[in-house]
């Protein structure tokens, strides 16, 4: 039991490992750390607020603070529909520049069951405006359709959750044309710290493309789950 805990580990890095990198290519080495808190309001209202920080430059660079809030509202047992607020310190590295972004957020989650696997698909549209005074931002708000597709498998005897996802950013009002300039390849478990406190910890490739100078960048992600 224990061997297959790891299956949809091992898929997903085999889908990881398996994408195209172009030579132009660079590479780094980061981390995420989240702490996620929810509150039930009524039986199908929850309250969300989030913090998180992102590490980059091989662990060594803040690259972003966020703080964000939202509500979502279980439209029926397979589907959900949230929306919420964003506030985003981002840090331009090699310029040593801070900016505040601020973004609104609208999706839906369907879900569904086939036997002990859960599969989700999430549409998310979120725009976010920035200060196009600083280093000359073509365009604010920028605007994206962001997809992930999931796949998390229900131990039978085990606390443990197993999962695998994938996600593209689609751009929506690029003056110079939209594309997909990001896509993103998970792999984590979830599993409860206590009765209330859950933690998931997973390793990500976040694969940039059509943009200036693209990035590949590897993470360890911890997201601390508590539920009040």
């Amino acid at each position: 039991m224990k061997r297959k805990i790891w299956i949809p580990v091992i898929a997903a890095l085999l889908v990881i490992t398996s994408v195209k990198i172009s030579k132009a290519q660079e590479k780094d080495f980061g981390t995420w750390l989240t702490v996620n808190i929810t509150k039930d309001l009524t039986k199908r209202l929850e309250l969300e607020f989030e913090e998180e920080v992102r590490i980059v430059r091989d662990f060594g660079k803040i690259s972003r603070f966020g703080t964000s809030a939202g509500l979502s509202y279980q439209l029926a047992n397979f589907l959900k529909a949230a929306a919420g607020y964003e506030w985003l310190y981002r840090h331009d590295i090699n310029d040593d520049l801070w900016d505040n972004r601020h973004r609104v957020y609208f999706q839906l989650v369907a879900k569904a069951k086939l036997g002990r696997i859960d599969v989700s698909l999430k549409e998310k549209f979120q725009s976010t405006y920035i200060n196009e005074d600083i280093k000359g931002f073509d365009y604010s708000p920028e605007n994206y359709l962001r997809s992930r597709l999931q796949v998390a498998w229900d131990i039978k005897g085990s606390k443990m959750e197993p999962y695998a996802s994938v996600e593209m950013h689609n751009q929506l009002n690029n003056p110079d044309g939209n594309s997909i300039d990001d896509w993103r390849y998970t792999a984590g478990v979830e599993f409860p710290l206590a009765k209330k406190l859950n933690l998931d910890t997973y390793l990500r490739l976040d694969h940039e493309q059509n943009v200036k100078n693209p990035v590949d960048l590897y993470l360890i992600g911890i997201n601390l789950k508590w539920k009040l």
